[in-house]
């Protein structure tokens, strides 16, 4: 389809990510079932790697120069929006700042990016 292959759709819809991902930052407690232990992070990988795709998809096809660097700068803005995110938190009830989490959501970042590095 060519709406998908617009990239202005993916800003659109990496702003909407991060609204979301803004909203359930704002909730007190998120109920999830305990499965393992580690699931926190692997959710965070997952959530900011959707950020993380949306940002490489968002580029326009002029922008491929350099493709590792656009890795690179997929991870930096998902991580600075990571950063964010950990800091709001600090004001919400119940939630807490965490490095872990930061981690893993540049983590996340660097993996949307490397999946589109070469594509």
């Amino acid at each position: 389809m060519k709406l998908f292959n617009d990239h202005r759709i993916f800003k659109v819809l990496a702003v909407c990510w991060m609204a979301i991902i803004f909203w359930l930052s704002s909730m007190p407690d998120l109920p999830s079932p305990s499965l393992f232990s580690a699931q926190d992070k692997l959710a965070h990988v997952l959530v900011f790697g959707v950020l993380g795709f949306l940002f490489s998809r968002s580029f326009s096809p002029r922008d491929e120069n350099l493709p590792f660097t656009r890795v690179l700068l997929v991870t930096l803005m998902v991580a600075v929006y990571g950063g964010f995110d950990e800091a709001h938190q600090l004001f919400v009830p119940g939630r807490e700042a965490s490095l872990g989490d930061l981690a893993a959501d540049a983590v996340g970042g660097f993996l949307a990016g490397l999946f589109f590095w070469k594509r």
